[in-house]
């Protein structure tokens, strides 16, 4: 599920005033705004898996181990990307530019199946979390919902199972001997990045499978999250603030709206005119607190559940799922490739601790469902990750946020990849090699 064609719409001069009026926005904005930035062997096991305690470290390397795993690879995208734009290779071109798919590609040429749907770049987590179940064609978010007049479905989970149950051969690598067996039991193996894991979630909790009947968590069979907002980010809460969004009784910020919607239309060419519900929803405030994120508990009034209240992991002793988390942090925000983002990561610092330039570690760790260790603890073990260094006084700068995505990282391309011209060839990292190591250890462990 490579994507899709878009068509090629103008929008006429409308928008073109539109852009224009926005582009003084985008100056007072450039210093907070990061519109593109949500965006190794697991920790946990079933519990019949006698070798979890082995699992709580980082990956270990996939070289001359297998990718072949039991159940197909869901890759659940970012904020701020589409799936061209997501999950790229380690080869860049002329321009900079990481190949797309690249990931994909990586692990289907070492016979993994993988499916790769596309979302929408802004949107809530409910809004994401349905269209990596379903995604229908059309322009508008309610087309793409399956709302419109006769929908046809053109992404998502639910395709990806129809196509692979409908293949004799892939069914049959499950060892499912029919296609309705298939859609019976058919299920995946969850890797996902920024909010990728929080519309993942959604998924998992709130819907129901349409082929099965069951519910959503009964087709996973691991999530794995890499830097994932899982508690949101204080970055977000400060541009509210900035803003004074919560001034309104939506507590939305016009210029979130205008700014995302042309960022959408850019990047989708699909008219989604709500991207500010996506910054509302990756605040502390709506993951830890409250989902009205305008409300304030008082004596004899008290707030709606927060959404890591409302959506906790399925613990299903029938269904057992891997719940694991690979957190990272920018160790050097004066390095080259982190410069840019020094303003953030001081800012997160401050509120929240180490980070990647976007989202705390406490936030990618996600091993309770509050603030501070409170809400009660999660499933999910939490496990390091990083890149090398061959130079044991020269430690590795860090990665930021985007790393398991599109950014370049120091040490990319054997140490020769640079982000300003500086020398990085003490360092060591592959995106490729990260997903190929998380995948080497499913197929290890059976998943």
């Amino acid at each position: 599920m490579q994507g899709h064609p878009h068509p090629s719409v103008s929008l006429g001069t409308s928008i073109e005033r539109a852009q224009r009026c926005a582009r003084w926005l985008r100056v007072i904005l450039a210093a907070f705004l990061v519109l593109v930035a949500w965006g190794q062997r697991p920790a946990q096991a079933a519990p019949s898996d006698p070798q979890a305690a082995a699992y709580r470290g980082p990956l270990a390397p996939a070289a001359g181990r297998s990718l072949v795993t039991r159940w197909p690879i869901l890759l659940s995208h970012p904020f701020g990307n589409d799936t061209t734009r997501s999950f790229r290779g380690d080869q860049a071109d002329a321009r900079g530019q990481f190949d797309p798919f690249g990931v994909q590609r990586a692990l289907e040429r070492r016979g993994a199946v993988v499916y790769q749907p596309d979302k929408v770049a802004f949107g809530s987590h409910e809004v994401r979390g349905r269209l990596l179940y379903k995604k229908c064609a059309g322009l508008t978010l309610t087309e793409m919902l399956c709302e419109g007049p006769q929908p046809v479905v053109v992404d998502g989970l639910h395709l990806a199972m129809a196509r692979h149950c409908a293949h004799p051969g892939l069914r049959s690598q499950q060892g499912f001997d029919s296609e309705a067996a298939c859609l019976k039991g058919l299920q995946f193996n969850i890797i996902c990045h920024s909010q990728g894991c929080v519309d993942s979630r959604y998924m998992m909790v709130a819907l129901r499978n349409e082929h099965s009947g069951l519910p959503m968590h009964r087709h996973v069979a691991s999530w794995s999250s890499l830097a994932g907002a899982n508690k949101g980010t204080a970055q977000v809460d400060l541009y509210l603030d900035l803003t004074a969004a919560c001034l309104s009784d939506a507590c939305r910020a016009g210029v979130f709206d205008a700014l995302l919607t042309l960022q959408s239309w850019r990047i989708d060419r699909k008219l989604v005119t709500d991207g500010g519900n996506a910054m509302i929803n990756l605040s502390q405030r709506y993951m830890l607190d409250s989902t009205d994120v305008r409300c304030k508990p008082t004596r004899g009034r008290s707030c709606p559940a927060s959404f890591n209240e409302r959506h906790r992991f399925p613990e299903d002793p029938e269904h057992p799922i891997l719940y694991q988390s690979f957190s990272i942090t920018i160790n050097d925000p004066r390095h080259p490739c982190h410069s840019k983002h020094q303003l953030i990561w001081r800012y997160l610092m401050a509120k929240e601790g180490p980070n990647d330039g976007n989202i705390s570690v406490e936030s990618q760790r996600f091993t309770t469902y509050g603030r501070n260790g409170t809400g009660g603890a999660t499933p999910v073990v939490a496990r390091p990750l990083s890149a090398t260094s061959l130079d044991p006084k020269r430690p590795h700068p860090g990665m930021y946020h985007m790393a398991f995505s599109d950014y370049l990282i120091a040490g990319m391309d054997g140490g020769r990849a640079s982000c300003r011209g500086e020398d990085n060839s003490a360092f060591r990292f592959s995106r490729i090699g990260v997903y190929e190591d998380l995948v080497a250890e499913l197929a290890t462990r059976g998943y």
